[in-house]
Protein backbone atom coordinates (compact mmCIF):
# COMPACT_ATOMS: atom_id res chain seq x y z
CA UNK A 1 0.00 0.00 0.00
CA UNK A 2 1.45 3.37 -0.77
CA UNK A 3 0.57 7.34 -0.39
CA UNK A 4 0.22 9.83 -3.02
CA UNK A 5 2.98 12.71 -2.35
CA UNK A 6 0.44 15.06 -3.68
CA UNK A 7 -2.96 14.03 -2.47
CA UNK A 8 -2.63 11.65 0.02
CA UNK A 9 -5.02 8.80 -1.49
CA UNK A 10 -3.75 5.54 -0.47
CA UNK A 11 -3.51 2.56 -3.44
CA UNK A 12 -1.13 -0.43 -4.73
CA UNK A 13 2.13 0.14 -6.16
CA UNK A 14 1.07 0.33 -9.84
CA UNK A 15 -1.50 3.06 -9.32
CA UNK A 16 1.25 5.69 -8.98
CA UNK A 17 3.76 7.65 -10.90
CA UNK A 18 7.24 7.26 -9.55
CA UNK A 19 9.53 9.87 -8.86
CA UNK A 20 13.00 10.09 -8.23
CA UNK A 21 14.80 13.34 -6.95
CA UNK A 22 17.92 13.54 -8.78
CA UNK A 23 20.29 16.83 -9.15
CA UNK A 24 17.51 18.35 -7.24
CA UNK A 25 15.00 17.80 -9.30
CA UNK A 26 12.15 15.02 -9.86
CA UNK A 27 12.66 12.36 -12.79
CA UNK A 28 10.11 10.50 -13.11
CA UNK A 29 10.49 7.09 -12.89
CA UNK A 30 7.85 5.39 -15.08
CA UNK A 31 10.23 1.98 -15.15
CA UNK A 32 10.33 1.47 -11.54
CA UNK A 33 13.95 0.84 -11.44
CA UNK A 34 15.50 3.82 -10.36
CA UNK A 35 17.83 3.54 -7.39
CA UNK A 36 16.83 6.29 -4.18
CA UNK A 37 13.97 7.77 -2.23
CA UNK A 38 10.96 7.36 -4.22
CA UNK A 39 7.72 9.63 -4.12
CA UNK A 40 4.49 7.99 -5.18
CA UNK A 41 1.93 10.82 -7.14
CA UNK A 42 -1.30 9.66 -8.45
CA UNK A 43 -1.58 10.19 -12.34
CA UNK A 44 -3.06 13.60 -12.69
CA UNK A 45 -1.98 17.19 -13.20
CA UNK A 46 -3.23 18.60 -9.93
CA UNK A 47 -1.52 15.73 -7.67
CA UNK A 48 1.70 16.38 -10.25
CA UNK A 49 1.30 20.07 -9.30
CA UNK A 50 0.45 19.49 -5.69
CA UNK A 51 3.86 17.15 -5.04
CA UNK A 52 6.15 19.96 -6.94
CA UNK A 53 4.20 22.70 -4.36
CA UNK A 54 5.00 20.67 -1.38
CA UNK A 55 8.80 19.16 -2.09
CA UNK A 56 10.22 22.30 -4.28
CA UNK A 57 8.47 25.32 -2.49
CA UNK A 58 8.12 27.54 -5.66
CA UNK A 59 11.76 26.59 -6.93
CA UNK A 60 10.11 24.70 -10.08
CA UNK A 61 7.38 24.76 -12.27
CA UNK A 62 4.45 22.33 -12.02
CA UNK A 63 3.72 22.85 -15.73
CA UNK A 64 7.66 21.47 -16.44
CA UNK A 65 7.28 18.36 -14.44
CA UNK A 66 4.30 17.66 -15.88
CA UNK A 67 5.15 18.25 -19.28
CA UNK A 68 8.76 16.09 -18.47
CA UNK A 69 6.52 13.29 -17.16
CA UNK A 70 3.97 13.15 -19.83
CA UNK A 71 7.18 12.81 -22.38
CA UNK A 72 8.28 10.33 -20.32
CA UNK A 73 5.63 8.22 -19.90
CA UNK A 74 5.13 8.09 -23.81
CA UNK A 75 8.26 7.27 -25.09
CA UNK A 76 7.81 4.20 -22.17
CA UNK A 77 4.79 3.30 -23.75
CA UNK A 78 5.68 3.15 -27.38
CA UNK A 79 9.05 0.94 -26.06
CA UNK A 80 6.64 -1.19 -24.33
CA UNK A 81 4.57 -1.35 -27.69
CA UNK A 82 7.86 -2.16 -29.81
CA UNK A 83 8.41 -5.10 -27.31
CA UNK A 84 4.65 -6.32 -27.56
CA UNK A 85 5.03 -6.41 -31.63
CA UNK A 86 7.97 -8.62 -31.56
CA UNK A 87 6.27 -10.77 -29.20
CA UNK A 88 2.69 -10.90 -30.76
CA UNK A 89 0.33 -9.77 -29.12
CA UNK A 90 -0.97 -6.65 -31.56
CA UNK A 91 -2.89 -6.60 -33.86
CA UNK A 92 -2.78 -3.98 -37.02
CA UNK A 93 -5.42 -2.07 -39.10
CA UNK A 94 -9.07 -1.20 -38.59
CA UNK A 95 -10.22 -4.17 -40.17
CA UNK A 96 -8.12 -6.42 -38.21
CA UNK A 97 -9.11 -4.98 -34.89
CA UNK A 98 -13.15 -5.19 -36.23
CA UNK A 99 -12.90 -9.39 -36.94
CA UNK A 100 -11.59 -9.55 -33.62
CA UNK A 101 -13.85 -11.96 -31.33
CA UNK A 102 -15.64 -10.04 -28.04
CA UNK A 103 -14.46 -10.85 -24.73
CA UNK A 104 -10.88 -10.37 -25.46
CA UNK A 105 -9.37 -8.21 -22.65
CA UNK A 106 -6.43 -5.10 -23.57
CA UNK A 107 -5.87 -1.54 -24.98
CA UNK A 108 -7.20 0.29 -28.25
CA UNK A 109 -4.62 2.62 -29.29
CA UNK A 110 -6.09 4.97 -31.80
CA UNK A 111 -3.79 7.76 -33.62
CA UNK A 112 -5.27 11.63 -33.37
CA UNK A 113 -5.44 11.58 -36.75
CA UNK A 114 -7.76 8.44 -37.21
CA UNK A 115 -11.54 10.52 -38.21
CA UNK A 116 -14.06 10.59 -35.16
CA UNK A 117 -16.40 8.32 -37.38
CA UNK A 118 -13.86 5.74 -37.34
CA UNK A 119 -12.86 5.92 -33.21
CA UNK A 120 -16.81 5.55 -32.27
CA UNK A 121 -16.77 2.77 -35.06
CA UNK A 122 -13.45 0.85 -33.34
CA UNK A 123 -14.41 1.57 -29.42
CA UNK A 124 -17.84 -0.05 -29.93
CA UNK A 125 -15.90 -3.41 -29.18
CA UNK A 126 -15.68 -2.80 -25.96
CA UNK A 127 -11.60 -2.61 -25.51
CA UNK A 128 -9.98 0.53 -23.25
CA UNK A 129 -9.38 3.23 -25.54
CA UNK A 130 -6.22 5.32 -25.73
CA UNK A 131 -6.94 8.05 -27.96
CA UNK A 132 -5.36 11.01 -29.30
CA UNK A 133 -1.99 11.03 -27.58
CA UNK A 134 0.28 9.61 -30.32
CA UNK A 135 0.00 10.47 -33.74
CA UNK A 136 0.18 7.45 -36.96
CA UNK A 137 3.58 8.30 -37.60
CA UNK A 138 4.50 7.35 -34.21
CA UNK A 139 2.76 4.14 -33.95
CA UNK A 140 4.10 3.51 -37.23
CA UNK A 141 7.41 3.72 -35.95
CA UNK A 142 6.94 2.33 -32.90
CA UNK A 143 6.88 -1.18 -34.19
CA UNK A 144 9.20 -0.42 -36.85
CA UNK A 145 6.95 -0.22 -39.97
CA UNK A 146 7.42 2.74 -43.18
CA UNK A 147 3.59 2.81 -42.97
CA UNK A 148 1.24 5.20 -40.80
CA UNK A 149 -0.45 3.25 -38.05
CA UNK A 150 -4.39 5.10 -37.25
CA UNK A 151 -5.60 1.88 -34.96
CA UNK A 152 -3.92 -0.85 -32.99
CA UNK A 153 -5.11 -3.14 -30.66
CA UNK A 154 -3.06 -4.62 -28.13
CA UNK A 155 -4.16 -8.37 -26.19
CA UNK A 156 -3.26 -7.73 -22.21
CA UNK A 157 -1.06 -10.63 -21.63
CA UNK A 158 2.66 -10.86 -20.95
CA UNK A 159 4.24 -6.91 -21.82
CA UNK A 160 0.23 -6.39 -22.81
CA UNK A 161 -0.26 -6.13 -19.26
CA UNK A 162 2.61 -3.39 -18.78
CA UNK A 163 2.12 -1.61 -21.98
CA UNK A 164 -2.20 -1.64 -20.43
CA UNK A 165 -1.13 -0.32 -17.24
CA UNK A 166 1.02 2.76 -18.78
CA UNK A 167 -2.01 3.22 -21.33
CA UNK A 168 -3.95 3.94 -18.38
CA UNK A 169 -1.97 6.57 -16.18
CA UNK A 170 -1.31 8.24 -19.68
CA UNK A 171 -5.19 8.33 -19.96
CA UNK A 172 -5.83 10.01 -16.63
CA UNK A 173 -2.31 12.19 -16.99
CA UNK A 174 -3.58 13.50 -20.13
CA UNK A 175 -5.17 16.89 -19.73
CA UNK A 176 -7.98 18.72 -22.45
CA UNK A 177 -6.65 21.45 -24.10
Amino acid sequence: MRTCSGCRKKGENEEFIRFVIHEGKPLPDVARKLPGRGFNVCPSYDCIKRFVKKQFKGRLNPEDVYSETFNALKNYFLHLLSLCHKTGVTVIGQDNIKKLKDGREGILILSSDLSPKTKENLKKKGFFPLEDVFSSEELGGAIRKETRIGALFVEKVGLGRKLYEVGRKLKSLRRED
